[in-house]
């Protein structure tokens, strides 16, 4: 195969989850024209995401509301006729080694997902580093499904399992604005996570979480200084003042539901 060579609806599907992505959504999709099939799972977005996804011929749009994400990527396997599925966020851009990777992948045999870490684009140029997380984005429907975590998914896979060679791009072009609204939903969904979870069930993020007053302070220089963002310029402060804000309001989420559990503890004595 060659990143030209059509792959077949019922051997692999893409799968992306689209709100209001106008300034990534064209991007995104003009790197899977390879791709028979492309499912478009919208939760109502209102400016020109389903325009932009509607002049790809290869793609279906269905309109959820949202709730979770996990309801939301295992509503959209219904759609995915496919023996293999590729999820994707309506920002990842995919380099033409990475496609390569993917179309070797299905043909093998033994393993049922793989795994794909991340370059970090800020402003159109990659950092030399980040702390993003590998994700499975490549998986056999049959043996795979989603579960919430927190503030995002995570899937559960029954089987095998290895890792791209390849990175993708996360190269996220939408508005300050919107980041901010976003990590401002994504805490409160984190902050029940880890409030509802013994220290025991929790990685070592969580715990440090959950101190309040820590993580903000170790994600500054973790990034800064252990990830090398200081060698970024001025995208690698960006980066590293992004990742402390969002464990801030985790933070400040934190001390307010333990303030309001003490005084609903002293009301009811």
């Amino acid at each position: 195969m060659n990143i030209t060579d059509i792959i077949p609806a019922d051997m692999l599907t893409a799968e992306i989850l689209t709100w209001n992505e106008e300034e990534n959504i064209a991007r995104t999709l003009s790197r899977l024209g390879w791709l028979e099939k492309i499912i478009i799972i919208d939760s109502g977005s209102t400016d020109k995401t389903i325009e932009l996804v509607q002049s790809f011929p290869n793609t279906e749009i269905h309109t959820r509301k949202f709730d979770t994400h996990a309801t939301q990527w295992n509503y959209g396997l219904n759609f995915c006729n496919s023996k293999w599925v590729l999820s994707l966020d309506a920002d990842y851009i995919l380099p033409d080694a990475f496609i390569e990777e993917v179309q070797q992948n299905i043909l093998k045999t033994g393993m049922e997902a793989f795994y794909a870490n991340f370059d970090f684009v800020v402003m159109g140029k990659a950092l030399r580093g980040n702390n993003t997380t590998p994700r499975a984005v490549l998986f056999k429907k049959e043996y795979c499904s989603y579960y919430d975590d927190g503030h995002t998914q995570r899937l559960l896979i029954n089987g095998r399992a290895e890792s791209f060679t390849n990175k993708i791009l996360h190269d996220d072009r939408k508005p300050l604005t919107r980041w901010l609204y976003n990590q401002g939903q994504y805490s409160q969904k984190e902050v029940i996570m880890l409030l509802q979870r013994s220290d025991k069930e929790l990685p070592f993020t969580g715990k440090l979480r959950k101190k309040k007053i820590l993580a903000p302070v170790f994600i500054f220089f973790y990034c800064l200084l252990y990830k090398k963002m200081m060698f970024n310029g001025w995208r690698g402060w960006h980066y590293t003042l992004q990742r402390t804000l969002a464990e801030i309001l985790i933070s400040l989420r934190l001390t307010e539901a333990a303030y309001l559990n003490k005084e609903e503890k002293d009301v009811n004595k």
